[in-house]
């Protein structure tokens, strides 16, 4: 289990009860939703394997997006991860 809570946009949980879901290991009831969809939304219909080939490039919206790696040889590959991030004009003009 993991620190989460399933809130409407813009609402905040308090630090009390952050701590209690992550120190205390309590899943709040709301992760039920995340755990029923599990299963359809990492189904065939909605996954993809990627077969890597030398050259590929694969890109994800990580807000959008489930992605899991899995094994590799270590030995015989190397696993090479770069990270774009892109914000929007009112964003980066403040950074």
């Amino acid at each position: 289990s993991s620190t989460c809570a399933v809130v409407p946009k813009g609402q905040e949980l308090p630090k009390e009860e952050l701590d209690r879901l992550e120190i205390e290991g309590v899943e709040d009831e709301s992760v039920k939703i995340l755990r029923d969809l599990l299963p359809r939304a990492t189904s065939e219909k909605f996954a993809i394997a990627w077969q890597w080939r030398v050259g590929d490039l694969v890109v994800w919206d990580n807000r959008s997006t489930m992605h899991a790696a899995t094994g590799y040889d270590q030995e015989r590959h190397i696993r090479e991860m770069w990270r774009t991030s892109i914000y929007p004009d009112s964003v980066s003009s403040h950074l």
